[in-house]
């Protein structure tokens, strides 16, 4: 009849949001903040599926923490003053949760976004809603705006049809639609041929709403503000009759502009059925022909097509402006409202330097790729790991001696027993009941220019050595004035009598697949003459594998003079060393788990305990 439900949005009402909708919530913030409201419409989210939690999100340029609830009744109990339930549930449970929601005698209005909601369970949240005086909106909407307000989820598009549309601020033009897309062109619309929207409802296109046209247009009738009414309807169904009914009854005084879509209709031989559930003429009275005819005899607005609905909106408008009934103000300031980076960037608007750059590897596409080359590829081409590592390491794929000669390397610093420091360290570690990655760290951690992290440094000085074109024996004299050990000599017990099978296999491999050899040539002289002095001072597997790769990378054509620099200076093949002990560091690691070995503690008659040192008497004094 005559009455209506549904309480009209003021600047302080407030809502809570059923589902994890980030999106469509920070929408309605960013509507908020656009309008000057000194508080955001949403006061808390809902989601059943994950305990009470904060979401981070925008108000204006700051950050706010929005409480997230796992039921109905905490999140109202908590927040009392919200009067509107933004219902995104699916339409499997939306039954369910708005009919949680009538329980709540503050909530007021009820927006149902979910398409699909069974029409048996529409009504019955129909009756219940009548009953209880809580108005609904939808099911199958948008939602609806009122500028200055408040914003029901996604109403109104993007913040830049906002602005276009100057939903920020009413206008004078009160509108119902039942379709959401329609509603946002009846924004653009009424912006460019009047002062602007008051308020605009989609009451959702299903056979059944929750709310009908008259609902609303009671609404703006009882509303001084709102000056000119606008009906949006389309084919099927009787609502728009009622209007008729009212208007003749002098209820709806004000002057309504109209338009039913859907007058194609008429050139089929059949009925139509449109997008809608409930756009279906089921009458001729339903028709949209015959709904335009009834609403323009009983003394609506109505274009002769929808193309002419704007220039009608305008005609009454500036009518009403002549009469003095709406008097226009002089457009403000358009508000600003900082705009994603995202989304931004995605519109080419803005452009921001990066804080991370990548070149060895993409995840963003269908398939991963390593310096460009897909996953599948790897494994079609069978490039190994010595293969991925050069695509990651050297961002190219090596030629295939040097990635078997990498895989090598690997091979053979792979472990070297349990009692050097790194695996004694990883050993302990596990004994101590430390998990696999602090063990593996506690043995890492020990590799330096005394155990495995010599490398670089031997690299570094056979290649400048070699380069200088200084003797091997004036170079060996040079470092024994300088003080300087030459790292890659020596052994604890390996000599060239007793060779270390690991040197033997790398030098094997380099001289009959590298191009040249001169550092390792080099290093082999300087064996000569060290071995002289002592067995054990031999090239030892440290000091092979550098200068072999070495000559690895100045003679495979695939480096510069400056990248072989660069790789040696980086820490490359201490990298290797690294990379290839980190697999026996896990083999110790899960042996000891597997041998079930206890807590380790060094035995006390393996220690020297000294109290005095010699030449110093108790107090540390001479």
């Amino acid at each position: 009849g005559t009455k209506h439900t549904l309480v009209t949005a003021t600047p302080d009402t407030t809502s809570i949001v059923y589902g994890m909708q980030n999106r469509a919530v920070q929408g309605m913030l960013d509507f908020d903040y656009m309008c000057k409201r000194k508080k955001p419409s949403v006061e808390a989210m809902i989601f059943p599926f994950s305990g009470n939690h904060y979401v981070k999100f925008y108000w204006g340029t700051e950050e706010i923490l929005m409480p997230v609830y796992t039921t109905t009744k905490e999140a109202v109990q908590k927040h009392p003053n919200t009067s509107v339930f933004v219902n995104f549930a699916s339409f499997r449970s939306v039954h369910e949760t708005t009919m949680e929601a009538m329980n709540h005698t503050n909530l007021k209005t009820i927006a149902i976004i979910a398409e699909g909601v069974p029409e048996q369970q529409t009504r019955d949240i129909i009756k219940v809603a009548e009953k209880k005086g809580v108005g609904i909106i939808g099911p199958a909407t948008v939602g609806g705006i009122k500028p200055g307000c408040l914003r029901i989820g996604n109403t109104g598009g993007m913040l830049d049809n906002i602005v276009m549309s100057r939903l920020y601020r009413p206008g004078s033009v009160a509108y119902v639609s039942k379709s959401g897309g329609m509603s946002n062109e009846l924004n653009n619309i009424v912006a460019r041929n009047s002062d602007g929207v008051y308020e605009g409802v989609a009451i959702g296109g299903d056979r059944y709403p929750g709310s009908r046209f008259l609902d609303h247009f009671l609404r703006y009738q009882d509303d001084p503000k709102a000056k000119m009414l606008l009906l949006l309807g389309e084919v099927g169904g009787l609502d728009e009759y009622d209007l008729i009914d009212a208007k003749k009854k002098g209820r709806i005084t004000k002057p309504v502009i109209a338009w039913c879509v859907g007058t194609c209709a008429s050139c089929f031989t059949t009925e139509v059925q449109f997008g809608h559930a409930g756009a279906q003429a089921r009458g001729d009275m339903e028709t949209a022909a015959a709904k335009n005819k009834a609403m323009k005899e009983a003394g609506f607005f109505v274009p002769d097509s929808f193309d002419k609905l704007p220039d009608m909106i305008n005609q009454v408008y500036t009518q009403l402006v002549m009469e003095g009934e709406i008097v226009e103000t002089p457009e403000g300031e358009t508000p600003q409202v900082p705009m994603d980076y995202t989304w931004a960037k995605k519109l080419g608007m803005i452009r921001k330097p990066a804080n991370f750059i990548s070149s060895i590897s993409d995840d963003r596409g269908e398939e991963l790729t390593y310096c460009g080359m897909s996953i599948s590829d790897v494994f079609t081409k069978d490039i190994g790991i010595g293969g991925v590592l050069s695509l990651l390491w050297f961002r190219r794929q090596l030629p295939e001696y040097c990635t078997k000669f990498i895989e090598m390397i690997l091979m053979v610093t792979a472990d070297h027993g349990p009692a050097v420091s790194g695996a004694h360290n990883t050993i302990v570690t596990a004994r101590a009941g430390k998990d696999l990655v602090s063990s593996l760290c506690s043995g890492l951690l020990t590799i330096g220019p005394r155990f495995g992290g010599a490398l670089d440094d031997a690299a570094k000085m056979f290649a400048d050595a070699q380069s200088s074109g200084v003797a091997p024996k004036d170079w060996i004299e040079k470092m024994k004035k300088s003080n300087q050990l030459i790292m890659g000599i020596g052994h604890r017990i390996k000599s060239l009598a007793n060779p270390d099978q690991r040197v033997e296999i790398i030098k094997g491999f380099a001289k009959k697949n590298f191009k040249t050899t001169p550092v390792l040539d080099y290093a082999l002289e300087v064996e000569q003459i060290t071995t002289r002095k002592r067995a054990n001072l031999i090239l030892n597997v440290d000091g092979c594998i550098a200068v072999s790769f070495v000559d690895m990378i100045r003679s495979c054509g695939a480096f510069s003079k400056e990248e072989c620099e660069d790789l040696m200076a980086f820490g490359t093949l201490n990298g290797l060393f690294v990379l290839g002990r980190s697999i026996g560091f896990i083999g110790h690691y899960l042996d000891q788990l597997r041998l079930k070995q206890p807590l380790y503690r060094h035995p006390w008659d393996d220690i020297t305990y000294i109290q005095e040192l010699a030449g110093q008497g108790p107090e540390g004094g001479f």
